[in-house]
C-alpha cells in the first residue's frame, strides 16, 4: 500500500480521500481501498519522512493534503526500477484449484461456476472503467500537463524519476502505461473465463 501512496503523490497531491477514491476506481483489483489500511501506510510513510502534508480548511471540514518528499522519491525510485517479480503476484487460491479433484463433482462445478461469476464481475469493472477513459481521453495528455506545470515541486518530481527532457513525454508515457494494464487486466480476465467455462464443459463431459 505505501508504495501506491507514493506512487499516486509522484502523480498529485491528494487527500486521503482522493487517495481511497482513485483506488477504488482503478486499482481495486490490485490492493485495498479500506480507510484504516490507507491510514496505516500514510502513517509509516509520515514516520519515514516519505511524505509530508498541509492542514486546511474546506467548507468546514480540516482537511490534510499529502504530497512526497525527496527521500518518497528516492524509495519511489527503488521501488520502480526493480523488475516485476512474478512470485509476488502468485495467488494462493490457485492451490484450491490444483486440490479441488478430491471434492464432488457437484461442488466442483458449483465452485468453477462462483469462480467464473467473479472474474465477469471484475470484468465489468474493468469495462466501466474502460469506457471513463474513453470518455475522458481528448486532451487528456494537455490537461495533465497543464496541471502539473502550476505545481513546480511537482513537476521536478517526476521529471526526476522519468529523466525526460519533456514533460508532455513523460505524462504521455505515464498515460501509456495505464492503459496497457488495464488491456492486461481485460485480456487476463477474458482468458480465464474462457479457460474455466471449458473446465465446466469437461466436467458436463466426464
Amino acid at each position: 500500500m505505501d508504495k501506491i501512496i507514493l506512487s499516486l503523490l509522484l502523480i498529485k497531491s491528494m487527500t486521503i480521500y482522493e487517495m481511497r477514491g482513485f483506488i477504488s476506481q482503478y486499482l481495486s483489483s490490485a490492493c485495498s481501498d479500506s480507510l484504516g489500511s490507507l491510514q496505516a501506510a500514510i502513517k509509516k510513510l509520515v514516520a519515514a519522512n516519505q511524505i509530508t502534508y498541509h492542514e486546511y480548511v474546506d467548507k468546514g471540514l480540516n482537511k490534510k493534503e499529502y504530497r512526497i518528499t525527496d527521500r518518497g522519491l528516492e524509495a519511489f525510485k527503488k521501488w520502480i526500477e526493480t523488475p516485476m517479480d512474478f512470485q509476488k503476484a502468485k495467488n494462493m487460491e490457485e492451490s484450491k484449484f490444483f486440490f479441488m479433484g478430491v471434492t464432488q463433482k457437484k461442488t466442483r462445478k458449483k465452485l468453477i461456476r462462483s469462480y467464473i461469476d467473479s472474474l465477469k464481475q471484475e470484468q465489468e469493472k474493468l469495462l466501466h472503467i474502460q469506457s471513463i477513459v474513453e470518455a475522458t481521453k481528448e486532451n487528456v495528455i494537455e490537461r495533465n500537463v497543464e496541471r502539473i506545470l502550476k505545481d513546480e515541486e511537482l513537476q521536478k518530481h517526476i521529471l526526476q524519476v522519468s529523466m525526460d527532457d519533456k514533460l508532455e513525454d513523460t505524462v504521455l508515457n505515464i498515460y501509456r502505461y495505464q492503459i496497457f494494464c488495464l488491456e492486461y487486466g481485460l485480456e487476463k480476465i477474458q482468458f480465464d473465463i474462457d479457460f474455466f467455462e471449458k473446465i465446466l464443459i469437461k466436467e458436463e463431459d466426464n
